[in-house]
């Protein structure tokens, strides 16, 4: 699965609702969509302190979510990071609803006021039990990490949402030592440098975003 997949999921209860109504979820995954397409070598990041994105490739990828996505993204080529994070043309949660739809992992229903509210209830737990069940054994050094562990791992932790989405009960970590597993995990390989670089500069610009809105709503 696309990390910004295995993300939704974390986001989105079985019942369909989100994990959390403070707004954020849209950022992660745009973070998580960006990366993913780091991954599938269509864009990088330069490696300077405020990493801009630039397009290294536009040929189709095969994930409709990341081809919508690149599709647009020619208007911010050489633009900072932080301003694709906040940026409202990428807005990939109906296109991975949608394919996960297609894949009977959740349906989509209507609800809430005038019926204007979508929820994605969870048809098939298999997958996102995967998911949490990986992400364990890496936070307990079960198994070395991947880059696409460090990206969700990296991405709930800088929305405030670890300890909530992955509680406790599950990964017997209580909130500090989770958060110190997931700041001091480190990639399998060193071959992937650049990659695990795009990565933390992706959190670092999640957290910076997350920071500013939260500022903003507490003035």
């Amino acid at each position: 699965m696309l990390i910004c997949e295995e993300l939704f999921l974390l986001l989105t209860k079985d019942s369909g609702a989100p994990e959390s109504w403070g707004g954020n979820d849209q950022l992660g995954l745009r973070g998580a969509v960006l990366l993913d397409l780091v991954l599938a070598g269509r864009i990088a990041l330069t490696p300077e302190k405020r990493p801009r994105m630039t397009i290294v490739d536009t040929s189709p990828t095969g994930h409709v979510v990341l081809d919508q996505t690149l599709a647009v993204l020619p208007a911010k080529n050489g633009k900072r990071l932080t301003s694709l994070i906040t940026w409202s043309k990428v807005k990939p949660r109906d296109a991975i609803a949608a394919e996960l739809a297609a894949a009977g992992v959740i349906e989509r229903t209507n609800g809430g006021l005038f019926g204007l509210a979508a929820r994605f209830p969870t048809l098939n737990a298999g997958p996102e039990h995967t998911t949490r069940e990986r992400l364990r054994a890496v936070l307990h050094g079960e198994r070395p990490a991947t880059h696409a562990d460090l990206a969700l791992l990296g991405i709930l932790q800088s929305m405030g949402l670890a300890s909530r989405i992955l509680p406790q009960r599950e990964t017997g970590l209580r909130r500090g030592e989770l958060r110190h597993a997931i700041t001091t995990l480190r990639p399998a390989s060193a071959s992937g440098d650049a990659v695990a670089r795009a990565i933390q500069d992706a959190i670092t610009a999640m957290n910076s975003v997350v920071s500013a809105a939260a500022a903003a709503a507490a003035s």
